[in-house]
């Protein structure tokens, strides 16, 4: 967890990816590991690579795996799925992964992180641990954080309107199997490299400028101010 690197950048960008591992995305290791590579790739020579920390987080086979904060040069693109799938509890649990990453970047290099939380899932809950309620209440907390939350719904059985009622600010369908590789290594790498460059949450205009147009939950005023007001840290 403490892994506070030596950030290019004032304006430091924490990213937490969970990635759904469990047996229904079988078919699609392939497709997920040339993605992880290509979006690994795509980061080479970017200005900004070293203001970004990383961590590649799984959740399946009735468990979550929160991966330690690293550069993007040692980002991890291995990838093997099985077992359940413990939606909820890995929601719960990578939230406060990087809020707690997060607080520890602020006080060991006393610069503020902005912090962005992403999900890619293709089924619902199964042999979960953790709850719906619970799960909504750790994106609430997020997203008054003024943390961008991302979920991206994976495949025919999977909408983005799950996501919605689970409160994310962002989502996006991915409803082609096919198009995952590419999916990863350049629609999601173009829109990290878009939040690195800006000095402020993307929040629901995360997916603005990706290829494939995206659906955004509303979200309240209150949440709108938060993500312009630099106060919410000292909450976290």
């Amino acid at each position: 967890m403490a892994n506070f690197l030596n950030f290019s950048s004032d304006k430091p960008n924490a990213f937490l990816l969970l990635i759904d591992d469990s047996g229904s995305m079988d078919h699609d290791e392939t497709r997920m590991k040339e993605g992880l590579r290509a979006f690994k790739k795509s980061f080479d020579n970017f200005p900004e690579a070293n203001s970004i920390a990383i961590s590649k987080s799984l959740f399946g086979n009735e468990r979550v795996r929160l991966g330690e904060f690293k550069r993007l040069s040692e980002f991890d693109t291995s990838y093997s799925a099985y077992g359940g799938t413990p939606l909820y509890y890995a929601i719960e649990n990578g939230a406060k992964h990087l809020r707690t990453y997060m607080k520890e970047v602020m006080e060991q290099n006393k610069i503020e992180p902005i912090g962005t939380f992403i999900v890619l899932s293709d089924g619902e809950s199964c042999h979960d641990s953790g709850t719906v309620r619970d799960a909504k209440e750790a994106i609430e907390v997020l997203n008054y954080a003024g943390i961008t939350t991302v979920f991206i719904a994976f495949g025919e059985s999977m909408s983005s309107k799950f996501g919605e009622k689970l409160g994310f600010m962002s989502t996006i369908d991915v409803r082609d199997r096919e198009a995952l590789t590419h999916f990863l290594g350049v629609e999601l790498s173009h829109s990290f490299k878009e939040q690195s460059q800006r000095n402020q949450p993307l929040g629901a205009n995360f997916f603005s400028g990706a290829v494939n147009s995206s659906s955004s939950a509303g979200y309240s005023a209150t949440t709108a101010q938060a993500l312009e007001d630099d106060s919410w840290f000292d909450d976290i």
